[in-house]
């Protein structure tokens, strides 16, 4: 058994292996580290081999501060290993901590793709690893089966999300796919959602580069739906594997009698359906409702606060439920971990800090 660092000319090897991970691996996908790589961040990919064959790795995210001075080191949606297994676990572990402190990291942040459960929050806190709270990827999620095929999936929908469908498509809504030359109507569609729903969107460049990087890979999917000739819904959709999930969507108010989310939600399960894939990820409902699930406790019917809305909306095509164990960090640097997880708390996301210290620092 032994650890190596994976190069470019590994890359449909390292993907393979990503891909054949339970949950949507996207975020682990060597594309992913070369999109984050033009946001300013380094993508370093270590493996664990085993008769030539990767058993478990990493993609690690590091973001390097001005002057060379200290770092911190991110893994989304991994480390992709057998927690259970100690002797594979420990070897991938002290690899990235090797990394991780050549690179004079602050802190690590893991943010595993395991289902919340007492034994998954044991691993994690056997290597050390600390939870902490605020995580970057959502925590909890709806999965929609794709296996039926499209007609039956739709036939299992219920009556009333069949006739929104149905309904949209009557009134004259029209559906398509976009082109780099759409992004600005996406990027004012999703910024006047944002004021609405109070929700923070990601910059201009960030979507830039998203879109040219996945779409060129043949993995992104710009839908747009328009009403009497203007574009009033958008959604970003990935495929990686034979899952897919939809990032990024958004819709004016004017229209609220047209339910356009409902087709255009219902298109893009499709589209997906139509790449192979097996599984769709709705991609982010409220954490409370998985604490509340993992307490055996009822969701309420009443509550439409923050994403509750979202959530009521999202179950109408699924109400198959996946609570993550959420982010675990590993400390370097006691003191200035202190300072760097209160920014963190303060401005949202890891992205966020990094651009505060390019800034400040």
């Amino acid at each position: 058994m032994q650890v190596v660092q994976l190069m470019a000319d590994r890359r449909d090897e390292w993907n393979h292996f990503v891909a054949q991970d339970k949950f949507f691996a996207h975020l682990q996908s060597w594309e992913w580290g070369e999109f984050k790589a033009l946001l300013g961040w380094q993508a370093v990919r270590l493996g664990v081999e085993q008769q030539g064959r990767l058993v478990a790795g990493a993609q690690l995210l590091i973001k390097t501060m001005p002057l060379g001075l200290a770092s911190f080191v991110y893994v989304p949606r991994g480390p992709l290993v057998d927690w259970s297994d100690y002797s594979v676990t420990t070897c991938l572990l002290e690899a990235i901590h090797q990394v991780a402190r050549q690179q004079r990291a602050i802190f690590l942040r893991l943010e595993p793709p395991l289902e919340n459960s007492p034994a998954a929050h044991a691993w994690l806190q056997r290597y050390n690893f600390q939870p902490y709270a605020n995580t970057n990827q959502p925590r909890c999620t709806l999965i929609v089966d794709l296996t039926p095929g499209p007609e039956e999936m739709f036939n299992r929908l219920s009556k009333s999300t069949r006739k929104k469908v149905r309904a949209t498509q009557n009134k004259g809504v029209q559906i398509r796919t976009g082109t780099e030359n759409d992004l600005d109507t996406f990027l004012r569609i999703m910024e006047s959602t944002g004021k609405r729903a109070d929700f923070p969107i990601r910059s201009r460049d960030y979507y830039t580069h998203e879109f040219q990087l996945f779409s060129k890979a043949g993995r992104a999917r710009l839908a747009l739906a328009s009403y009497e000739g203007v574009d009033v819904a958008v959604d970003m959709t990935f495929v990686f594997g034979r899952q897919a999930a939809s990032f990024h969507g958004g819709f004016v108010s004017e229209f609220p009698h047209l339910k356009i989310n409902h087709a255009l939600v219902w298109d893009t399960i499709c589209w997906a359906s139509q790449q192979g894939c097996d599984r769709f990820d709705l991609w982010g409902i409220p954490d409370e409702i998985g604490e509340l699930v993992a307490a055996g406790q009822p969701l309420p019917e009443d509550r439409h606060d923050g994403l509750w809305g979202v959530y009521h909306f999202k179950r109408t095509f699924s109400e198959q439920i996946v609570y993550y164990i959420g982010a675990y960090d590993y400390v370097y640097n006691p003191s200035v971990y202190r300072a760097t997880t209160f920014a963190t708390a303060r401005f949202g996301s890891l992205d966020q800090v990094a651009k505060l210290a390019d800034r400040f620092l």
